[in-house]
């Protein structure tokens, strides 16, 4: 390498020391070219980045960006690679600076384009060590112009490196043309807006390492450094945990060396959220480079996204974006009246829904959250943002609760009409809930909305085992915080109940309904509708069990009295005429079954919708009952129109489009009307008791 003339520049207009620079591998030395001296090529003008330690290659991207390259003639494309902190943009360009090196190219330059005067300095330095005509060295502007327009007129090839770059950086930095084409920018930075799109540049995003090469990572780091033993079967999942983060992943290894720990022991600690995201993830050396700490690398551009218009809002948005699920949020969260208030109080002015959206945008422009065209998930952050974002501010009470009141806002009133909208809700009411600053069980205000919201979606959903799990644990939690009467918990338990008989527990399910019938009907009396509907989950329990005579006598008497108390034509009282049908029908008395069922079918399709589940469950309970009494092509027609309609309306895996698929296959070719099931009726209750938060 000696021979080569560089010029090695640093911040501002400061002064290097030394000889020499380690580039990678290569040792570059550097020296005043003396005047008259010749120009001995190639030239590398400041400091490259040395490699990573365990350095990915990332050939999917490179390929995006090499094939971004390839739309230039003789204008200057520039490949922006945008991302946010420690995406790893810097060492992709630093590749392409080493590559360019080792092919000879004439002039290769490495400029820290975050403040523009360092761009300036580099430049006219660049003009001096390359002996562009007239550059003297003494003023660093004119230098640096003359070696603006000595690229576009050069004919060798010439690679020019602007390493963070904002949307501050002037425009007549970037170099525009190239002579022959052989001229080339790569520039980084963390912000996508139109400044990192203007011109000639083409915009790739740089996010974060896939899930082979988050592993690739791990092996080669702690294989270098001899602890290859430290990376065991809890590989994979640190890798998912840190959310590939290549910043993450090199203080994660540096602390497994630095401590000796293992990938399983370290995510023992990293999942430990009494901890800081600083005190997980350390700044120290041998981590690539990257030495500051973590929260302040991925949370860079806050300060500078808070004055951007609307002015203070950045921050906010970002706090309450933080408690929701990285994985995304539908972006009407931000137009509800309960996140509006909020940003309005923490602002202290009103905000508009515009106001907040127009914030998303900054915060997506500086890297901080992305906006998607996904549907139902169109605001996403990665998970460390959002972890380091509650670092800096945690999450308050206030937010936490403007957050739930702002998913209650968003959750349809049936979940099958949409059921993409109700998995996304669930997934951030998981991940609210999870939050220390989001405590929706509070003895002054009982058990908030979003949380009966959401167990009734799981069991809506068909995910019964989850259902137990979920209103077990809120159960529990109410007869602490509430106390055993409270009614939150009467109906905490009631759902836990009839979770209890849809995942098949029959002997739980009949204990504890007794339990809470007698706790209702003490507590609030024997007609109130909420004790009429444990009644009717008992006596569909009793059914499930073979209790055929309790289950009768039982369901008769909550006939009866929700007729007489809510009507004939309620929703809870068409549950129990269906259910006093099925239970007729498994008695013997089919024609009286038929006639009964008859009438609810056609009065769901009135009441409710002719596509509501409900309403498709009686057409697959008359179904089989036609088929018991010889209707044989009527019932299979209504059965396939019956199955299809519920597999359009809930999804085939849907525990009723199951059950109807299974009647049409027990009823065809080979019929064996045994094996035709009913379906009953069992109601949880999703909607908050008096003294709730709703």
């Amino acid at each position: 390498m000696q021979g080569w003339q560089v010029r090695n520049g640093i911040d501002g207009s400061a002064t290097v020391h030394g000889s020499a620079f380690q580039a990678g591998e290569m040792t570059v030395h550097q020296y005043a070219a003396p005047a008259g001296a010749k120009v001995r090529w190639p030239v590398v003008v400041g400091r490259i980045p040395p490699k990573a330690t365990a350095f990915q290659p990332r050939a999917e991207l490179r390929q995006a960006i090499d094939e971004a390259r390839g739309e230039y003639g003789t204008v200057v494309l520039s490949q922006v690679l945008a991302g946010g902190g420690g995406v790893g943009k810097s060492q992709l360009a630093a590749h392409y600076a080493r590559e360019a090196v080792e092919a000879g190219t004439d002039l290769v330059l490495w400029a820290d384009a975050a403040e523009p005067s360092a761009v300036t300095d580099l430049y006219a330095r660049a003009a001096v060590a390359v002996q562009v005509p007239g550059a003297s060295g003494e003023a660093a502007e004119q230098d640096a112009e003359r070696f603006l327009s000595w690229l576009a007129a050069t004919e060798r090839g010439w690679l020019v490196v602007l390493d963070n770059t904002t949307e501050h950086t002037p425009e007549e930095l970037w170099p525009v043309t190239s002579r022959g084409g052989r001229g080339r920018v790569i520039a980084t930075t963390r912000h996508r807006g139109a400044a990192s799109t203007g011109g000639d540049r083409r915009l790739v995003e740089v996010s974060t390492y896939s899930e082979a090469e988050s592993l690739a990572y791990l092996s080669e780091r702690l294989e270098r450094a001899k602890c290859s033993r430290f990376l065991d079967e809890h590989a994979g999942e640190l890798a998912e945990e840190l959310g590939h983060l290549p910043l993450a992943l090199a203080h994660a290894a540096a602390y497994m060396v630095n401590t000796r720990r293992s990938c399983g022991r370290y995510l023992e600690l990293f999942r430990d959220r009494s901890r800081s995201l600083d005190t997980v993830l350390p700044a120290r050396s041998g981590a690539d480079g990257y030495r500051g700490p973590v929260t302040a690398a991925l949370l860079l551009a806050l300060d500078e996204a808070q004055q951007e218009e609307p002015v203070g809002l950045a921050g906010p948005v970002l706090g309450l974006a933080a408690l929701l699920d990285p994985a995304g949020h539908p972006q009407e969260l931000w137009g509800t009246e309960a996140v509006l208030e909020h940003l309005g109080r923490v602002r202290g002015g009103p905000v508009t829904a515009d106001d907040a959206l127009d914030a998303l945008a900054v915060l997506h422009n500086y890297s901080l959250v992305t906006l998607t065209e996904t549907a139902d998930r169109e605001v996403t952050l990665h998970a460390l943002t959002a972890r380091a974002a509650l670092d800096i501010g945690p999450g308050t009470p206030e937010a936490g609760l403007a957050a739930a009141d702002a998913l209650v806002e968003l959750w349809p009133s049936a979940d099958y009409t949409a059921p993409d909208l109700a998995a996304t809700l669930r997934a951030n009411t998981d991940v609210l809930a999870g939050h220390s600053g989001a405590d929706l069980v509070q003895p002054l205000t009982g058990i908030h909305q979003l949380l009966f919201s959401f167990g009734i979606s799981l069991i809506e959903a068909g995910l019964y085992t989850s259902s137990v799990q979920y209103w077990s644990g809120l159960a529990a939690a109410s007869e602490r915080v509430l106390g055993i009467d409270h009614r939150n918990t009467l109906t905490s338990r009631n759902n836990l109940a009839a979770a209890y008989s849809d995942a098949g527990h029959t002997d739980d399910a009949i204990r504890l309904q007794e339990q809470v019938l007698a706790d209702r009907q003490r507590i609030l009396g024997p007609d109130h509708p909420s004790t009429l509907t444990t009644r009717n989950n008992l006596a569909t329990a009793y059914r499930d069990a073979g209790r055929t005579d309790d289950a009768v006598n039982l369901l008769e008497q909550v006939l009866a009295d929700r007729r007489r108390v809510l009507g004939n034509d309620h929703p809870d009282t068409l549950v129990a005429r269906q259910n006093v049908a099925v239970i007729r029908s498994e008695t013997g008395h089919v024609d009286v079954a038929i006639n009964l069922l008859e009438q609810v079918l056609a009065d769901r399709r009135r009441i409710l919708d002719v596509d509501h589940p409900e309403t498709l469950m009686a057409r697959n309970n008359l179904a089989t009952m036609y088929w018991e009494v010889g209707l044989r092509d009527q019932a299979l027609e209504m059965l396939r129109q019956a199955v299809a309609d519920l597999d359009r309306v809930l999804g085939p895996d849907h525990p009723d489009t199951v059950l109807a698929m299974g009647n049409l296959r027990a009823l065809t070719p080979e019929p064996q009307p045994d094996a035709a099931q009913d379906s009953s009726s069992r109601s949880p209750s999703s909607e908050a008791e008096p003294g709730s938060a709703v």
